[in-house]
């Protein structure tokens, strides 16, 4: 029965021998390792002997960085317009010179060269003026004829419109402004220029002093005066022509120099109009 159980037992009893055996196996190398250590510690640290004698592990030497290699910056692209710019200059120089050479001393080989480059001129301001256009076509606030029409009727109706406003500033304009009329009395513009003066201070009930330059008298303006110098220092250094016409504005006592010269009424309430609207920051309408 003894020998019948050890048998039994024996499986067992080996896999303990070689788990005890791995066991002291294990333990054996740390004790070796700190043997070891020990050895180490005893033999370098209290010599310091220092790498050169293996007692300083060997170091992993930083690598170096390579120089980073540093790009040159791309140089920044030329200015489009700019270039533009300088492109057409050279043409249009090539062309004078084409040009000039051609008429100077002809031959069909210089005159057919000029040509040529004429007519690439003349397509490119072709091609402009159709982009031109255009453009006006989609930016209306770019295009001077939307305010300021060419076409016949367009402009019929700018000048009704202008009209109306010419009415409007005139209107009531004598409780402001009055006129300064400057004649000689052997002027015969002067006497063609009174019967139209009259008319328009009546018709917008302005008042009219008149100044004769020469002391002589006037058929239209018979309650004139005299000038004593007032025209010269007025004219401040400009000739003295006459007839002349000066708006006085009464709250400023400045004067504003309406027109020298025979003109129409509706030149001269036109430009009294566009004065006016500019002394009232209206601008002309």
């Amino acid at each position: 029965m003894i020998c019948t159980g050890d048998k039994r037992s024996s499986p067992l009893k080996l896999a303990l021998i070689v788990v005890l055996a791995l066991t002291s196996l294990a333990m054996l190398g740390v004790s070796q390792a700190r043997a070891q250590q020990l050895g180490d510690d005893f033999y370098c640290a209290e010599r310091n002997l220092g790498r050169w004698f293996y007692c300083e592990p060997p170091q992993e030497e930083d690598e170096e960085p390579e120089a980073a290699e540093t790009a040159a910056p791309a140089s920044p692209p030329a200015d489009a317009e700019a270039a533009l710019a300088a492109e057409a200059r050279a043409f249009m120089e090539r062309l004078e010179n084409a040009r000039l050479i051609a008429a100077y001393d002809p031959t069909p080989e210089r005159i057919e060269t000029y040509l040529r480059m004429q007519w690439q001129a003349t397509e490119n301001a072709d091609r402009f003026s159709r982009i031109w256009q255009e453009t006006l076509w989609n930016v209306p606030s770019l295009d001077y004829t939307v305010q300021f029409p060419v076409t016949q009727y367009g402009r019929h109706q700018w000048d009704d419109v202008r009209q109306v406003n010419i009415e409007a500033t005139l209107d009531g304009i004598g409780e402001r402004f009055g006129i300064f009329y400057f004649f000689r009395s052997d002027c015969p513009y002067c006497h063609r220029f009174n019967p139209v003066l009259a008319d328009f201070a009546q018709r917008n009930s302005i008042t009219i002093q008149a100044v004769s330059v020469d002391g002589g008298p006037n058929e239209v303006f018979q309650d004139y005066r005299i000038n004593q110098g007032q025209f010269e220092r007025l004219l401040e250094g400009e000739s003295a022509v006459v007839p002349a016409v000066m708006l006085l504005d009464t709250f400023t006592n400045e004067h504003h120099w309406v027109s020298f010269g025979l003109i129409s009424q509706d030149e001269l309430a036109s430009r009294i109009h566009r004065i006016v609207s500019n002394i009232e920051g209206e601008g002309e309408q």
